[in-house]
């Protein structure tokens, strides 16, 4: 790994811990030219996993996507950056716990929101009615009852 300040090539590892949600490696390095000190985050590569869309088209997975998604269900929720960041972290877990190299977008979005459930009720019912065909009571009562 390149040193951030020098560009040297010879740096070392002196910390490594396992982040709060297990889905990345945090890494303390430093360099042995210039002694900086530098921090890395280690995360899989989830480009190998495709998304079903409804219409039957296949699409690379995409984090951004997925944020973006659960950034516009925490409308004004503080501190939203970092509960968007520990979702997104959690439902990818769930993506490699599946061990699938396809999913539709139904199970992601179902993923998505037994994870929001757990994180914050509001923003799980904004997610819902989003992803979800809510045009009537009885249908709303029966997206409920799925996630009860």
């Amino acid at each position: 790994m390149k040193c951030p300040y020098c560009r040297a090539d010879d740096t070392e590892v002196y910390n490594s811990r396992v982040t709060k949600f297990g889905t990345q490696i945090w890494r303390r390095r430093r360099c042995q030219s210039c002694h900086e000190a530098f921090t890395t985050y280690e995360a899989p590569d989830l480009g190998f996993l495709k998304v079903v869309k409804k219409s039957g088209r296949k699409q690379r997975y995409s984090r951004a996507k997925l944020y973006s998604g659960i950034y516009g269900a925490f409308l004004s929720i503080a501190a939203k950056e970092t509960t968007v960041d520990a979702v997104t972290d959690t439902v990818e877990a769930k993506l490699l716990d599946s061990k699938q190299r396809e999913l539709t977008s139904a199970q992601v979005a179902h993923i998505t929101l037994v994870t929001l459930k757990h994180f914050n009720t509001a923003a799980f019912m904004r997610f819902l009615a989003y992803h979800a065909d809510l045009s009537s009571d009885a249908q709303m009562r029966a997206e409920l009852k799925k996630y009860s």
